[in-house]
């Protein structure tokens, strides 16, 4: 004691005196005791788990505050390839240095003279091939979404390398690496997925218009990229530590159990600071939003019940991190929907539809009453997100009978989202009765398919009659062709994912008389009164003799016989034409004003080249929210609204109103 009081005389502090002492104790017995050493202090997984500094509050205890993932930007992958099936414009001089890659391409991929018997390729070696006008070099290109599982589909970007024009062309099946394209002699990267279909290029171009602004060298395979190769996810600890992996890996496995097919679970821990996770099958599809929960999902997530209470009661006093508190009560699970409810009818709209959002994503049947009300007369910056949330839920024939009631308002995007809503619900709808008669007693000698086989063989044909309104029928294998009953006539053409032309409304006919000529008077369609039939005179631009062939007025006729190929099978007359023309026939149509239907398309806001030949007038209007796809309506100058019935007498060129996407879109 006298000796502590010394030193506390002298200004020393008792501390580090108690230290001295510990350190000379400790070096005493391990000088004393051999090899003995002493047992290390069990770490408490509180003292490693450190938020990041500034971290918000809707993110504090969660996954994404002390954890990054890694391997969630899209993946630019590319390549080169081949389009077959041109009219004449491929063929041109080539580099040697992608000569020689396609070559070996080919090669690779077992395509020689003898593989093209009976074919215009037939006899043809690789070099021949690559010479043929009818063939033409392209450079594919495209960005894989974040955490896209195998079989995932996506839309490649080509560009003609030594073709003038790809019209009615077919991109070979092609391998996309990670990276920019590289030509022989190149470093080749990983093949991440492969691309291949028929060639989508602006319909609107005028070729002879001698309009430069919309190049006819550059397409789209709407749908044509397949994930054959994924890149994995990494979790990534900001502090390492064995306690907290653990617990994080427990978390999402807990959220995300792995599927009864024993596809592996979602979260594998491989190190105190590294965790790797696959995205499940229910989300193969929506990668994004899996990738949204686990950053929201708490790292212990025991006591979701009291942490569902808090979330609610943050969004009504930070309204403004309603989007990260939305995510934060769904990643809960359904523990938090007697909470989420209580804001289901909350004065505040941002609160009530992050409530709302979050309800519907956990399927929650009573947030339907609210999300129709939403719809119906909510503010127009919320109405289409409403009608979205609106068809995921289950909710039965309510649903249905609320978003069919939307196709006949005036609004074009108000009728679109409701139309997409119906045509998800129909295919779910469908699905769930292929299932049943998958595993039905009524087959038992049947092969049993697989559940994703099953959801893609349900979106492949709808039958009439179904309660949601729309019936569909797949053209030539090439397209779908959709038509949804109620409201104004419209036809509407999506230019991104699969392709479709939907056809609302009852009057699904071409006016009559009409006189149409189109591609320098390679294609006329005349009708000389209200009862005839159509007569379309089409000359190939490859030189072969034209045809003429008669189809009744009605668009689905139409439509069916203009896209397909008339073979010994199918001695039907057919034009065989490709999506991308038949759009151009609609459009030109519309422009002659033989449609009593309005005419809409869709154009991706990340890639809007297909409509910039038409200068846009009229006024702007914005998407209601930033995951709505960006719309393009075609409509007559006389519209002062978004009207789609036209006299013949006011008919003239359509014109074009873009969507504008919103303000924080533009800002990127």
């Amino acid at each position: 004691m006298l000796m502590v009081n010394r030193a506390s005389a002298r200004g020393v502090a008792l501390p580090t005196i108690l230290v001295g002492l510990l350190s000379v104790g400790t070096l005493f017995a391990l000088g004393c005791g051999g090899s003995s050493k002493p047992k290390p202090r069990p770490i408490v997984a509180s003292e490693v788990i450190k938020e990041l500094p500034n971290v918000p509050p809707a993110l504090r205890g969660t996954i994404g505050s002390v954890a990054q993932l890694n391997g969630v930007t899209p993946v630019l992958v590319s390549g080169y390839g081949l389009v077959v099936g041109l009219k004449g414009t491929g063929g041109l001089e080539l580099d040697e240095r992608i000569a020689v890659t396609m070559e070996r391409e080919m090669a690779i991929m077992g395509i020689a003279a003898s593989e093209n018997e009976g074919t215009a390729l037939g006899g043809k070696t690789p070099r021949a091939m690559l010479r043929d006008p009818n063939v033409a070099v392209v450079l594919v290109q495209a960005a894989v979404a974040p955490g896209s599982p195998i079989g995932s589909r996506f839309d490649v970007f080509v560009r003609a390398v030594n073709a003038t024009s790809l019209d009615g062309g077919t991109l070979w099946t092609t391998k996309l690496r990670i990276g920019e394209a590289q030509a022989f002699g190149g470093s080749q990267a990983k093949d991440l997925a492969t691309g291949k279909g028929p060639v989508f290029i602006n319909p609107f171009a005028d070729a002879g218009a001698g309009d430069q602004s919309v190049s006819r060298q550059g397409g789209r395979v709407l749908d044509g990229g397949l994930v054959t190769n994924p890149l994995g996810i990494e979790i990534s600890l900001y502090n390492e530590s064995h306690a907290l992996a653990r617990s994080i890996v427990s978390a999402i496995n807990t959220r995300f159990p792995p599927p009864l097919s024993g596809e592996g679970e979602t979260a594998r821990g491989r190190k105190a600071s590294s965790i790797e996770l696959t995205v499940p099958p229910d989300y193969r599809n929506d990668a994004a939003a899996f990738l949204e929960l686990v950053r929201h999902l708490r790292t212990d997530p025991r006591n979701g019940e009291e942490a569902a209470r808090q979330y609610v009661e943050a969004l009504k006093t930070d309204p403004a991190s309603a989007s990260d508190l939305a995510w934060n009560l769904e990643a809960v699970g359904r523990k938090s929907i007697p909470f989420i409810r209580t804001l289901y009818d909350y004065p505040d709209v941002m609160p009530r539809l992050a409530a709302l959002r979050a309800g519907a994503r956990l399927d929650d049947a009573v947030a339907a009453d609210h999300l129709a009300e939403l719809a119906r007369s909510g503010p127009d910056a919320v109405r289409s997100d409403a009608i979205a949330l609106l068809g995921r839920l289950d909710g039965g024939p309510k649903v249905d009978e609320s978003l069919r009631s939307l196709l006949a308002e005036p609004s074009l995007p108000i009728r679109i989202a409701a139309y997409e809503a119906l045509a998800a619900r129909a295919e779910r709808t469908q699905e769930a009765r292929l299932a049943r008669l998958n595993g039905g007693r009524n087959n038992p000698g049947s092969p049993k398919l697989s559940p994703t086989y099953i959801e893609e063989l349900a979106k492949m044909r709808l039958p009439a009659g179904m309660m949601q309104g729309v019936s569909r029928q797949p053209i030539a294998g090439r397209f779908f062709l959709d038509v949804v009953g109620g409201g104004e006539s419209m036809v509407y053409i999506t230019q991104q994912g699969t392709p479709r032309i939907v056809l609302f409304g009852d009057d699904l006919s071409v006016r009559r008389p009409i006189t149409v000529a189109a591609w320098n008077d390679s294609l006329l369609i005349t009708a000389e009164s209200t009862d005839e039939n159509l007569r379309i005179y089409y000359r190939p631009a490859d030189g072969r003799p034209g045809t003429t062939q008669t189809v009744p007025s009605d668009l689905p006729s139409l439509v069916e016989m203009l896209a397909r190929k008339s073979s010994p099978s199918d001695p039907r007359p057919g034009l065989g034409f490709t999506y991308s023309e038949i759009v151009g026939v609609l459009h030109e149509i519309s422009r002659a004003g033989g449609l009593a239907a309005g005419f809409a398309t869709e154009t991706d806001r990340l890639k809007a080249q297909l409509l910039t030949a038409i200068e846009p007038i009229g006024v702007r209007e914005r998407p209601e929210t930033a995951s709505e796809r960006e719309i393009v309506i075609f409509r007559q100058p006389e519209a002062t609204a978004p009207t789609l019935r036209q006299s013949p007498e006011t008919v003239d060129k359509p014109s074009i109103v873009p969507i504008a996407p919103p303000v924080n879109e533009k800002k990127k």
